[in-house]
């Protein structure tokens, strides 16, 4: 009965361990075989604590052998060279602790972590089911008892007699381990893909809602071009179409590319400049090592739309619209400012998104996207300038090449 209740504890802590890394994201992606220093000995750290947890948590001997559980799943979730590290050091420690593991014992959990590594790396799609993870932390463990009982008959170790009945029920358990370990992993991370999944569909519908939003006030605009300037309407439809060109195509994408995004915003510029006419100034500074960035597209836009509409449209010497990007510590921190009339008290409450109205404005929809796609992760928020006018600036994840999705 004490036997069970400590077996019971230790897969307890492995299942917590596992659940805390899987949520914090710390083993490596299946596929992926780029890692960070600090996340790779992090993730070497706690699959060590799990491998010490069959000295640390259960006071006598139990079946399921922890050392042999951990370094199997280390492997197949993080590659090979956690797995044998994980492996080599759960029977460097063992002694230190005043405990003496067979000969071949560390030889056994290397290759048990180097195994799991091959199949992470070679066949991603099966690094984390759970019957790869049975077979896995079964064979070490029925090889890891082949290979004592032959040492120990070769050089006639002593030591506690050998079963094979014994071992194959410790095989059986040991392979459960590792399977139940991966199945926390595969249940977080289904779970995280119904919610991304949500978010996705959310983002895509505020999406859609942007859309006609800009074309309205575009298409206001060609209106007005018609009674102060008509020759200027063809060019001014030429680059409405550039602008429903550049909208159609990034109508399925989460993100485009900031060179993209910054076609899309000099698009609706350009057409506004030929309202305003020389009362409209536009300058950019975005580095050329950014124009490859990620971001969700008509990130800009709004910005852009809020600095003319509500900052220089009211004076009657317009102003200037500046757009401008860094990069911050992993982060794009995407900059529009004009020197208009400032923010009312009005707009200061509208800008603080927390308005339920059905009609909300596209910044309120850029703000909910950004929420969508990046969590705690982005922000977005507006303030005076010094000298007049407003500050919108949006801060989000860095993302060179390929999209990025919420984690």
């Amino acid at each position: 009965m004490e036997i069970g209740v400590h077996a019971v504890e230790q897969v307890c802590v492995l299942v917590t361990i596992a659940f805390i890394m899987a949520r914090t994201h710390l083993v490596l992606p299946p596929g992926q075989l780029s890692f960070s220093a600090l996340r790779r000995f992090a993730t070497f750290l706690l699959f060590l604590s799990m491998a010490l947890t069959e000295e640390l948590v259960a006071s006598q001997h139990i079946q399921m052998s922890a050392r042999v559980v951990s370094t199997c799943a280390a492997g197949l979730l993080s590659g090979p060279l956690i797995g044998i590290s994980v492996g080599l050091g759960a029977a460097w420690l063992r002694p230190l602790l005043g405990m003496s593991p067979p000969i071949a014992f560390g030889l056994v959990l290397a290759g048990g972590g180097f195994l799991g590594g091959m199949v992470h790396n070679r066949r991603p799609d099966w690094s984390l089911r759970s019957w790869t993870g049975f077979v896995l932390g079964a064979t070490i463990s029925l090889f890891r008892f082949a290979l004592t009982l032959g040492l120990s008959r070769v050089f006639h170790l002593a030591g506690p007699p050998l079963t094979l009945g014994m071992e194959a029920m410790t095989a059986v358990i040991n392979g459960i381990g590792v399977a139940v370990i991966l199945m926390v992993f595969e249940q977080v991370r289904d779970l995280e893909e119904s919610s991304r999944a949500a978010a996705m569909s959310e983002v895509r519908a505020l999406q859609a809602r942007m859309n006609p939003h800009f074309l309205f006030n575009a298409l206001n605009t060609i209106a007005a071009l018609a009674t102060i300037s008509p020759q200027s309407i063809p060019p001014a439809v030429a680059r409405l179409g550039r602008f429903l060109r550049g909208s159609l195509e990034q109508h399925d994408r989460t993100t485009v590319s900031l060179r993209e995004e910054l076609d899309i915003v000099t698009a609706y510029l350009e057409i506004e400049a030929m309202r305003f006419g020389d009362r409209l100034r536009v300058e950019t500074d975005v580095p050329l090592e950014l124009l490859d960035a990620q971001v969700p597209p008509f990130l800009i836009q709004p910005l852009a739309e809020n600095a003319v509409r509500h900052g220089l449209q009211p004076l009657s010497e317009g102003g200037i619209v500046r757009i401008s990007a860094r990069s911050d510590h992993r982060a794009i921190v995407i900059t529009v400012e004009d020197n208009g009339v400032g923010l009312s008290p009005e707009a200061v409450a509208r800008f603080r998104f927390d308005s339920a109205g059905p009609e909300p404005h596209a910044v309120s929809l850029l703000k909910r996207r950004l929420d969508g796609l990046y969590g705690r992760e982005q922000r977005l928020e507006f303030r005076p300038r010094e000298g007049g006018g407003t500050v919108g600036e949006i801060r989000i994840p860095s993302s060179m090449g390929g999209e990025r999705p919420r984690s």
